[in-house]
């Protein structure tokens, strides 16, 4: 059942979704599905808390929450969940990366490996505090970029963060993507050295990175491309021109916990490709509501059952 507006959030306050606790205890005892993963996006978490409660947008960790507790609660469990930025509310400020890193630990205690993107609203410095393997693990120096090998694809967590420098910490930085060429030079050579398919992910569209753009018209071994950003599910056919015959590039773009479309998308793999089911929690802007307009519940109804495919060739 797609949820319309906040209509599930007093119900979380009131037990009626399983305590985290309970689900933990089942977690384990599950097997953990190595083709599949779930995608987050825009998680927005603010980490000044007062009386226990976020200083602004109280209701996101409710809302990250009910995500996690469908994901422990899958029959088999992911191996993945990726998030593609916008992990912070809206400056990157450390203290929200630790409630993120809290909040999201629940998956990681159930054997599930947690990637996190950088989104516009992210900040590497305060990121790096908290989570300092990634300065260790990324692929492109002075960028936070992850590769997740699974068995029938390479899916590549790319850096599309246009930070400004020296940032106050409430000053604003680009909301609009980057791609650096370091980045596109480690993904021709990553590329050149193997024939698996890749899927690649910002969280920034495509359209915003015309050096990305041209490096995926010219590559053929990428199958599919999966972003964030605009907070809202969308499955888009984008036509290759660069190259004879021309080339259809399926792209996925994410829905968000914070507002807009509220859910994850699940993929799965075979060796013939991904398949994308959105898992809708409902909608709402710029926050929930008690008694949800009739047009936020019918676009969660209508993005109930939706999916998008990814063809392996």
């Amino acid at each position: 059942m797609a949820l319309g507006g906040s209509a599930f959030l007093p119900e979380v306050k009131a037990s009626v979704v399983k305590r985290m606790d309970d689900l933990l205890a089942e977690a384990p005892k599950k097997k953990i599905d190595p083709r599949k993963v779930v995608f987050l996006s825009d998680i927005h978490i603010c980490g000044e808390l007062v009386n226990g409660k976020p200083r602004v947008y109280p209701y996101n960790p409710t809302s990250l929450q009910l995500c996690i507790n469908d994901i422990l609660a899958m029959r088999r469990l992911p191996a993945n969940v990726i998030v593609t930025g916008d992990v912070a509310w809206d400056y990157g400020l450390e203290e929200d990366y630790r409630y993120a890193a809290e909040l999201l630990a629940p998956l990681e205690r159930a054997g599930i490996r947690v990637t996190l993107g950088m989104g516009n609203h992210d900040r590497r410095e305060a990121f790096l505090k908290v989570f300092p393997q990634y300065a260790e693990q990324t692929e492109v120096a002075g960028r936070i970029v992850t590769h997740i090998a699974l068995p029938d694809v390479d899916v590549v967590m790319l850096d599309s963060l246009c930070e400004l420098p020296n940032l106050k910490p409430r000053q604003a930085t680009t909301v609009s993507g980057e791609m650096n060429a370091e980045q596109i030079e480690w993904l021709k050579a990553f590329t050149a050295r193997s024939s698996r398919p890749v899927i690649l992910c910002t969280h920034h569209p495509l359209g915003e990175m015309p050096n990305l753009d041209k490096f995926v018209s010219d590559t053929p071994s990428v199958a599919g491309f999966v972003y964030g950003h605009t907070h809202s599910w969308n499955k888009i056919a984008r036509i290759m021109r660069s190259r004879k015959p021309l080339r259809m590039l399926p792209t996925v773009n994410l829905p968000a916990t914070f507002y807009g479309d509220i859910g994850f998308a699940v993929m799965t793999t075979s060796p013939e490709g991904a398949k994308f089911e959105y898992s809708s929690k409902g909608f709402w802007w710029p926050q929930p509501l008690d008694t949800p307009p009739a047009a936020w519940q019918r676009r969660a109804a209508d993005l109930h059952n939706e999916e998008a495919n990814f063809v392996f060739e």
